[in-house]
């Protein structure tokens, strides 16, 4: 898609981790923003396992880890973080690539066949199904893959994709490749109703969702998320948004893409087999489709809450 880019590392501010309201520890961290190469591979496909949930077992997620490494290390296309270390090698905390969906790929076919099937499940993903399948040459759609540990701050993620943005538009002018019309984006999320100690007897997942959204009462998301990375939570209740669906991002960014999704959709991943012998939170897929004329405005969005440090 571009001439190619020799891999190495970029530079990238410190990562702080603070809290003002609890007396805890400071982990000041710098990462390196890297090109992908071969050494990823086993690293990268972990991350795509943690972001395919149960569902992994099913997808070649090799063909993703490739798509990454070749996109990167031949096209100047894609970005791994890992720790400034210069005395041992690290695996990547995080990673941003692009799939091209229309022009016929491995990376492209796993994808549209797999979200294909999970939108004809239901008559409510029509319109997100019939977007996807209108992907084509001429009309292509660019799919963000992008992964990361659960603990990596969101402060990374306006650089990641600034990065990704200049890459992708240098690539489109060099080689007169037709625009997107949309980015989509796939990340996990949590039923943060499930952590609400006062619902015990109601249903779980999207279905209690919606009933307490009805009456305006649900667990905070953000009480949710810290539940989730063992933090306290204070358990509080609020009225329900218009965006608000009852669900906790486990990328703090989908708050922020949700606001320029002109296609949004929803599914539930089934529990893993060995859920029946213990307690576990339902977990669901979320797909958002932004015009792709709206990215620097979203990128900019992003900026105004996680702006570069000073």
């Amino acid at each position: 898609m571009s001439a190619a880019r020799p891999a190495g590392t970029r530079s990238a501010p410190e990562a702080h981790a603070s809290d003002s309201e609890e007396d805890i520890d400071v982990i000041n961290v710098e990462f390196d923003f890297q090109a992908p190469s071969e050494i990823d591979f086993q690293a990268l496909k972990r991350l795509f396992q943690q972001m395919f949930y149960t569902h992994a077992p099913q997808l070649d997620l090799g063909i993703l880890a490739d798509h990454v490494i070749q996109t990167g290390t031949s096209q100047g296309i894609g970005t791994v973080i890992k720790v400034d270390d210069l005395e041992q090698i690290h695996d990547p905390y995080a990673v941003i690539s692009a799939v091209m969906l229309g022009p016929a790929s491995p990376a492209s076919e796993l994808l549209q066949t797999y979200f294909t099937a999970q939108l004809s499940k239901t008559a409510s993903a029509k319109p997100f199904l019939d977007l996807l399948k209108s992907s084509s040459e001429k009309n292509p759609q660019l799919f963000v893959l992008h992964e990361r540990m659960i603990n990596l701050p969101p402060q990374v993620v306006p650089p990641l994709l600034r990065m990704l943005l200049e890459e992708l538009n240098e690539s489109l002018q060099e080689n007169a490749f037709p625009t997107p019309s949309h980015l989509i984006f796939f990340s996990r999320a949590f039923s943060a109703d499930a952590l609400d100690e006062d619902e015990e007897d109601e249903p779980a997942g999207l279905a209690g969702a919606r009933k307490r959204k009805a009456r305006g009462q649900h667990a905070h998301p953000a009480d949710a998320a810290a539940a989730a990375l063992g933090k306290p939570v204070a358990n509080k209740k609020r009225s329900t948004g218009s965006q608000d669906d009852g669900l906790g991002s486990f990328h703090p960014e989908d708050e922020l893409i949700r606001e320029f999704a002109s296609h949004s959709y929803t599914f539930r991943f089934p529990a893993p087999r060995d859920a029946a012998d213990s307690y576990e939170t339902p977990l669901f897929g979320r797909l958002l489709a932004v015009p792709f004329r709206d990215a620097p405005a979203l990128l900019q969005r992003l900026l105004s809450v996680w702006p570069p440090p000073n």
